[in-house]
């Protein structure tokens, strides 16, 4: 939940300042390219970390395998339920805003 509510606050002031600094040629669907692009890398390592903690022979018990998805995850309890909840979340997060980007990217030609 921390880490969702630092990237939207940066994600926020970035397009605070691209409005800011292109004016009228402003289009919200190239500002949301950053934040499409940090959910589908945030979606890969939460399904690495997924499929590593389905796996009993890649791990010694349940462990977080990369940086981003500790940063995501925390220290809550951790079990397979919990990373794929995370993971499933990721991917409806991903595919919502891929459909808001094209339909955006749609409404303006």
């Amino acid at each position: 939940m921390t880490f969702a509510l630092i990237v939207l606050i940066f994600w926020a002031v970035y397009m605070f300042i691209m409005k800011r600094n292109s004016g009228k040629e402003f289009m919200i669907s190239k500002s949301l390219m950053p934040l499409i692009l940090i959910c589908i890398i945030s979606t890969i390592c939460l399904g690495v970390n997924y499929v590593a903690a389905t796996v009993p022979n890649l791990n010694d018990g349940l462990a977080i395998n990369n940086f981003l998805s500790y940063w995501i995850i925390r220290e809550d309890n951790w079990s397979v339920q919990l990373f794929k909840s995370y993971f499933d979340s990721s991917v409806y997060i991903s595919l919502v805003l891929v459909l808001i980007y094209s339909v955006l990217t749609l409404l303006k030609k």
